[in-house]
């Protein structure tokens, strides 16, 4: 779109003259109007609404200063040119401190006065590449704002630290989250009970209906944010007398509606207290406490701490992202892995003494080492023999955490052989996995989390396996993709250095010239040439 110019000038053939031997559209203007006098000009002004306004000092009735300084009050981003066969510092001095972007004396070089157009052109383009570039972040901040909105109330929900209230105040703020600071809140967590025959697929789709249901349902109550393991969180905090009672209600209803609609079991743990939002983090950690205590308490209902026997220390839970990493590593026969895992687990739970029931414990990894069984057509019995199967039937009579540990490494590694010849090279097909997504995500600031998530396996475990794949580094990987895509839009579609490097997800230009040179040996211009 071409900026529109007016010239005000009361000599009739410098008016004409400007008007006529400039090419203006070759500057990427457009000259709408010329006027004889300051006020013909700032009535042409208000009816075009000009970006470049080319006008003489001295004119009758009004002078170019006076509709100068009239003009920028409206419009301040007008640009404007002052002409004049005065050279008087008092004028350019008036000018300057009114914001003018130049002030020519007469007579005016045809080469002079176009260079100024060609610095007002280039200052245009420049203006509106930061305004393009403005516009995209606000349209990416606004599609992302949801998974930004889910990434802060999770880290502050479960994190260590405590934050200062003017700081969650901001970040509230920022992310446009509703809370009131002044009241209370109380806290619940639902999740989908797990049905015979349903597939993770079915898991997580049933668990992105639940979060969408419960967001509707939540309405000008409170805020709800969905976690990664499928949970739905609320913040509860309507107007009531009784908000951990009024909270209770509305979670039973909530929980009953649902269940009625997507015809699964759901099952919710209500916090036992409304608190400010500093203590949030606190009563979130306890309620979440409750609920994965559920397969004790029972399923499809709505948990509270009053059902829950005092215990000195939390239980050691084996959670499904870590299940999940248990079966990858029996699928893909890796035996030092596991005993590495399972040690790890032990590990953690022994420092923050949780192990006080490591028989229940038992029968989380039970549960997966069936499953695995039945994933190759077998029974559990044909792994184990009679002394063997004493054990998983009675776990209690384990003589201390360290030999349960011992016992499951051991179970666990000897099932994996039989899936040595099952598989066909998962390894492999779990690198292509990756390899495809990056791909297909190359124009994206891909991350090796990311790309863990998308075939399920823990990120540090994919770097080892893909290194031992590929021989290559997984960042190495995708910084070798994406020079190779840069090669391919600088040669053959001609694309300008620095779109190439917003494109690739490279926000600094020369961060990216200096990582390609690195790659290539040449700057990205010697491949344009």
């Amino acid at each position: 779109m071409n900026m529109k110019v007016i010239i005000v000038e009361d000599e009739p053939r410098v008016r004409k003259g400007l008007a006529e031997t400039i090419d203006w559209p070759s500057f990427g203007m457009e000259l709408v109007g010329t006027a004889a006098n300051g006020l013909e000009g700032l009535e042409l002004f208000r009816l075009h609404k000009p970006g470049l306004v080319v006008a003489d000092i001295r004119m009758p009735v009004m002078d170019g200063l006076a509709m100068t300084e009239a003009i920028l009050e409206i419009q301040p981003e007008t640009k404007v040119i002052i002409i004049s066969g005065h050279d008087e510092f008092q004028y350019a001095q008036k000018g300057i401190s009114l914001g003018v972007t130049n002030y020519l004396l007469k007579p005016i070089g045809k080469a002079r006065f176009q260079a100024e157009l060609e610095k007002i052109r280039s200052e245009l383009q420049k203006d509106l590449r930061q305004q393009a570039e403005m516009i995209d972040f606000e349209l990416k901040m606004k599609s992302h704002l949801p998974i930004l909105r889910n990434a802060f109330l999770e880290e502050w929900l479960t994190g260590e630290e405590l934050k200062d209230e003017d700081v969650l105040k901001d970040s509230f703020s920022f992310l446009d989250i509703p809370f009131d600071f002044d009241r209370e809140a109380a806290v619940a967590v639902f999740e989908v009970d797990w049905q015979e025959g349903m597939s993770n697929g079915d898991g997580r789709l049933l668990a992105f209906a639940l979060h969408n249901i419960i967001e509707e349902l939540i309405a000008d109550r409170g805020i709800s944010f969905h976690r990664g393991n499928g949970q739905t969180v609320v913040i509860y905090q309507p107007l009531a007398a009784d908000l951990a009672e009024d909270l209770s209600i509305w979670a039973e209803r909530t929980r009953v509606k649902i269940g009625a609609l997507l015809k699964i079991s759901l099952t919710a743990a209500v916090s036992a207290e409304a608190v400010k939002a500093a203590e949030l983090p606190r009563i979130f950690n306890e309620t979440l406490g409750i609920l994965r205590l559920k397969l004790s308490l029972g399923t499809d209902t709505i948990l509270h701490k009053s059902l829950v026997h005092p215990v000195q220390n939390p239980l050691a839970l084996l959670n499904p992202s870590d299940e999940a990493l248990l079966v990858q590593l029996v699928e893909m026969s890796d035996e030092a892995e596991i005993r590495r895992m399972i040690e790890a687990l032990f590990r953690q739970w022994k420092e923050k003494k949780m192990l006080a029931y490591p028989d229940e414990l038992s029968f989380r990894f039970a549960g997966v080492f069936t499953a695995l069984a039945h994933r190759l057509g077998k029974s559990v019995r044909s792994f184990l023999n009679d002394e063997q199967m004493e054990r998983w039937r009675h776990p209690e009579r384990f003589r201390s955490p360290d030999e349960l540990k011992g016992w499951w490494q051991q179970r666990f590694v000897e099932l994996s052989k039989s899936y040595e010849g099952f598989r066909t090279d998962r390894k492999t097909k779990i690198v292509q996995q990756v390899m495809d997504y990056v791909d297909e995500h190359i124009y994206e600031n891909i991350t090796r989390e990311d790309a863990a998530r998308h075939v399920y396996i823990n990120s540090s475990y994919l770097s080892r396996m893909f290194k031992k794949v590929t021989g290559e580094s997984f960042s190495d990987f995708v910084i070798r993709k994406k020079m190779e895509r840069a090669i391919h839009l600088l040669q053959v579609e001609r694309v300008m250095v620095y779109e190439v490097a917003d494109r690739l997800g490279y926000k600094d230009p020369s961060y990216f010239a200096r990582v390609f040179k690195k790659y290539t040996g040449k700057s990205p211009s010697d491949f344009q040439e």
